[in-house]
């Protein structure tokens, strides 16, 4: 077999993690090399589990076609990507330990976007983070960029879905084989990025989800997008780490402001404090990092002139209820009731489940 083959071979092995197999390329030099050792240098090489020499000398054994391997999984619709392919991620090379094969399901061309933008943070997302996610994704999916994340609950999905809503592309980043969907809670989610976008993993299809697989994906976000935005973060969010791979790559890394009482901002709000740049308008990055529009100014939606001043007034204070609006704005409660909902019906604003209203961005 070629090197291309033999380092494809040993990424499909059954119980070889990624790492272990990375770990042990770099002592034997190629995969030829690896593949031509015994079993006893194998396991003092990067003192391996007797389990898994166990494993890997089986596979080597059963020596299965590796061309018919992968002609099965383009079947499936899964593209094997060896480091050295032509549409291997060129970005990733900045990685300290950048993937040695990638499985990737849908629109591959994404990969190479010059203009990918990570958005991530906690699971536990508050309707502050959330709004301010969908803000950020649609922005960067409205200029054509891609928004990369890992499809975890909270705000990884929301970004995804806020770039699909528009209509843009987005890429996840799994922790577990492109084939398998987790959490289960979004398969729809899962079926829908494969079709309008990409789904990506460095572990081999059929893989399961283990604990520290998480780590090992945020460094594949940070490394295969240009910039990375934490949006809310508590003081052990995994979006740290992505963070801090993006800073170690020299990636810039922005981060959303959160309230100094918020638990799920304490992290993300520690980054700003150790030099992070602060995100106040996501136009401020589309200029920065790309080039694109104008960060001085930001659209306003086409609001009809007999409502706009509720609106002006919650895009400005917001969230507020509605009482609060007729305190501010001197009028009487029917009248705000009734432009609240002129309002909701236009898709110009959303009741939180507090009961107070804020703008869609």
């Amino acid at each position: 077999m070629t090197e291309r083959e033999l380092r494809l071979f040993w990424a499909l092995c059954p119980g070889l993690e990624p790492g272990t197999w990375r770990r042990m390329l770099h002592v034997f030099g190629s995969a030829t090399s690896l593949s031509n050792a015994d079993e006893s240098d194998w396991a003092e090489s990067v003192r391996l589990h007797a389990q898994t020499v166990h494993r890997m000398v089986a596979w080597r054994e059963s020596s299965p076609n590796i061309s018919v391997l992968e002609a099965r999984l383009n079947e499936q619709n899964i593209v094997c990507i060896v480091r050295g392919d032509p549409i291997y991620p060129q970005k990733l090379e900045a990685l300290f330990d950048p993937p040695e094969v990638l499985f990737a399901r849908g629109n591959v061309d994404l990969l190479n976007s010059f203009m990918s933008v990570a958005v991530v943070g906690t699971r536990r997302a508050t309707a502050y983070g959330v709004t301010a996610t969908k803000w950020i994704a649609t922005t960067v999916a409205e200029a054509r960029g891609i928004v990369v994340s890992g499809m975890a609950l909270g705000i990884d999905a929301i970004g995804h879905e806020a770039a699909l809503a528009t209509g843009g592309a987005t890429v996840a980043v799994l922790g577990s084989g492109v084939d398998v969907c987790y959490p289960p809670s979004h398969a729809r989610l899962y079926a829908e990025i494969g079709e309008r976008g990409l789904l990506l993993s460095e572990y081999a299809p059929g893989s399961l989800v283990r604990k520290h697989h998480f780590p090992e994906r945020n460094r594949i976000i940070a490394g295969i997008s240009n910039s990375t935005v934490v949006v809310q973060a508590g003081e052990r969010s995994g979006a740290l780490g992505t963070a801090a791979v993006a800073l170690d790559i020299g990636r810039d890394v922005y981060v959303v402001p959160g309230p100094i009482t918020s638990r799920a901002s304490r992290g993300s709000n520690q980054l700003l404090f150790d030099g992070a740049i602060p995100l106040v308008d996501p136009a401020i990055l589309l200029q920065d990092q790309f080039g694109i529009g104008d960060a001085t100014t930001t659209v306003r939606k086409q609001v009809p002139k007999h409502i706009a001043q509720v609106y002006d007034r919650l895009a400005e204070d917001g969230p507020l209820r509605a009482g609060e609006l007729a305190l501010l704005l001197s009028m009487p409660p029917g009248h705000i009731y009734a432009t609240l909902l002129e309002l909701e019906v236009e898709h110009l604003v959303e009741k939180l489940p507090d009961g107070r209203y804020q703008v869609i961005l």
